[in-house]
């Protein structure tokens, strides 16, 4: 019998192949792996390359008494003082105290020559201050700001291709446009929030205004808000931006004369009653003391839109105006009036960065007794006194004042006081009158309002304002 034996050539030959193809998935399979971490390699170097920052410095140039201004080095819990000239870095802080002069107090010169301006009151902290190190790739500047008012001036032209200029204010990020000039203001709000029985907090409100440029609002509880040059925004205490407006502010509060009554506005001349509803804007008034049937008196009259005179329109076009008056025939000067302490706390507003300060009103003299502006020259149916201090807390109070009267003979005071702007106006008609208290004639130069009053002086007198305000600009 025969034996019929397998063909193991063939079978070795299936072994050599598998083995072969193996290795060669094997040897793909390595180099693969070797492509990817050479890849990888060269992707890690050059994120590395691009990506690599080095922290950069600042200068802190002191414009007030070095003792406003303090500084928290990094990693540090206790602000101490500063000189002039100082470096500082990342992570440091800057503080000027609430009680400090008027305008700039200190400005930080960033390494690309930006410039950041310190008023009173200002907080804030220099998070991230760095540029790529070998790469024209990023540059990164990232400001945190708690308190105070703060202008920012940005250099245009950098040479890195992504520039990042942020503001940081609570969970609110503000992105600046480079080449502009802007202003973040930090300001308690007029309201008081309860957080729990027994306990409140003044929350803050911030206004972010761009002078030229563009800036982001940027909230995690709204839209994005955009701002282009002479716009303005204003983020509630929730961190909530408002709509974008003009960048005018009005510096006079209650204008329109609508906050209070005649009562309450009344009542602010019984400082020994203090319990009585009373107004918190406007201030009344009057003396010398006389009896009271001498004296004069503040009244509201309910009247139409001026210029209209009649009184027959629709109650849309209706306006409050403050009223002075006096009659009986009175033979002895009496000056009846209102004022108002300017800011949001009556202690003055600083308008260092207001590059114009209109100041406007409509008047109407129904009736004055004395001829012109009676023999001292200050005997004026409307007058208007303006408060301010030129540079320094410390500064004495100066006044710009206007006489507005009205003559049938339509000549020239006969005597004129010093320093006493004079304006003649027809009788009994609404005259509209404005005035640039950044003109020479008027405050070019000065850094700080104190407040304003509006009055009426002379013997009888009849006459009437509305629309009082006075907007800065910057």
């Amino acid at each position: 019998m025969q034996r019929t034996e397998p063909a193991r050539p063939n079978l070795s030959r299936a072994a050599q192949r598998r083995t072969l193809r193996l290795t060669w998935l094997t040897l793909l399979g390595f180099f693969s792996v070797f492509v990817i971490l050479v890849g990888w390699a060269i992707y890690a170097g050059r994120q590395f390359y691009l990506s690599a920052t080095d922290p950069r410095d600042a200068t802190l140039v002191v414009r007030g008494p070095v003792e406003w201004v303090s500084w928290q080095p990094a990693n540090r819990s206790i602000f101490q003082g500063i000189h002039d000239k100082q470096v500082i870095g990342g992570g440091d802080s800057v503080r000027i105290v609430t009680k400090a002069g008027y305008g700039q107090i200190a400005s930080i010169r960033l390494f690309d020559d930006s410039q950041i301006d310190l008023w009173a009151g200002a907080d804030l902290r220099l998070d991230t201050l760095q540029t790529t190190r070998w790469s024209d790739h990023l540059q990164e500047v990232t400001i945190r700001q708690s308190g105070g008012y703060v202008r920012y001036d940005l250099r245009a032209g950098q040479p890195y291709r992504q520039v990042r200029f942020r503001v940081l204010v609570g969970g609110t990020t503000i992105d600046l446009a480079p080449g502009g000039s802007y202003s973040v203001a930090i300001q308690a709000s007029s309201r008081v929030a309860q957080i729990m029985s027994g306990a409140a907090i003044q929350p803050f409100t911030t206004d972010v205004a761009v002078r030229s440029g563009s800036a982001t609002v940027i909230s995690a509880n709204s839209p994005a808000v955009v701002l282009d040059t002479r716009q303005r925004v204003e983020i509630n205490e929730l961190g909530m931006p408002g709509l974008a407006v003009p960048a005018r502010w009005e510096l006079i509060r209650d204008g329109g004369f609508t906050q209070f009554s005649e009562v309450e506005y009344n009542n602010t001349t019984l400082s020994n009653e203090p319990t009585l509803p009373r107004s918190s804007t406007w201030q009344v008034y009057s003396g010398p003391p006389l009896p009271p049937a001498q004296q004069g008196f503040f009244r509201l009259s309910s009247i139409c839109k001026p210029p209209v005179v009649d009184s027959g329109c629709a109650n849309l076009d209706r306006r409050s105006a403050a009223w002075f008056y006096r009659a009986g025939g009175q033979t002895s000067g009496f000056t009846t009036g209102i004022r108002q302490q300017l800011g949001q706390d009556g202690n003055g507003v600083d308008v260092s960065e207001y590059r114009s300060l209109t100041f406007s009103l409509w008047t109407r003299i129904l009736g004055q007794s004395i001829e012109d502006v009676g023999d001292r020259g200050s005997e004026c149916p409307v007058m208007i006194r303006i408060l301010a201090r030129q540079e320094n807390p410390d500064d004495p109070d100066q006044e710009r004042v206007v006489c507005i009267y009205t003559d049938s003979n339509d000549q020239p005071p006969r005597v004129r006081a010093n320093d006493v702007i004079y304006y003649q106006v027809p009788k009994a008609a609404w005259t509209s009158f404005t005035f640039d208290l950044r003109d020479p004639q008027w405050l070019p130069d000065y850094r700080y309002l104190q407040g304003v009053q509006i009055y009426a002086n002379g013997h009888d007198y009849n006459a009437m304002v509305a629309d009082v305000s006075l907007v800065g600009e910057q």
